[in-house]
């Protein structure tokens, strides 16, 4: 008898280079997501040291630079642009991370469908080979019955 074989299986194998491909470009963005909250973080922490920088300005006693506090506050400023800026691209890559992880599921189920497709199959044809097989012994044992 012939052996088994799942007429989809070309399916299957494309459904399987689909979801490497899928989780290649998740892990990517995923990636880019973990820089770009690192690249927040660092700017938040640098937005506190030029705080503090101002803060130990204001505190020293000494006369004070007007020049050179118009500087840290414009500074700071445009730190608070960066930060903002840096939380819209954070919300657009947790946004982009999503439909990525909607994708992998999507092919994951359809993975998931075809496999449980070929194991019927296979369990329904290895059935099917058995009740064969009984038939034929059932048919060799009836005729050496019959001889006897």
């Amino acid at each position: 008898m012939k052996k088994f074989q799942f007429r989809l299986q070309v399916v299957l194998d494309i459904k399987e280079k689909l979801l490497e491909e899928k989780l290649l470009e998740l892990s990517k963005v995923q990636r880019g997501l973990q820089e770009a909250i690192q690249k927040q973080k660092t700017l938040e922490r640098y937005q506190m040291e030029i705080n503090d920088a101002l803060l130990n300005v204001f505190q020293s006693g000494n006369d004070l630079d007007l020049v050179e506090v118009q500087r840290y506050k414009d500074f700071i400023n445009k730190l608070i642009v960066d930060i903002s800026n840096q939380k819209v691209v954070v919300q657009n890559i947790t946004k982009v991370l999503e439909l990525k992880r909607k994708e992998v599921n999507e092919v994951l189920k359809e993975k998931k469908v075809l496999e449980k497709l070929k194991e019927n199959q296979k369990k329904k044809f290895y059935q099917e080979f058995e009740q064969y097989e009984r038939r034929e012994l059932d048919d060799i044992a009836s005729s050496r019955y019959a001889r006897i």
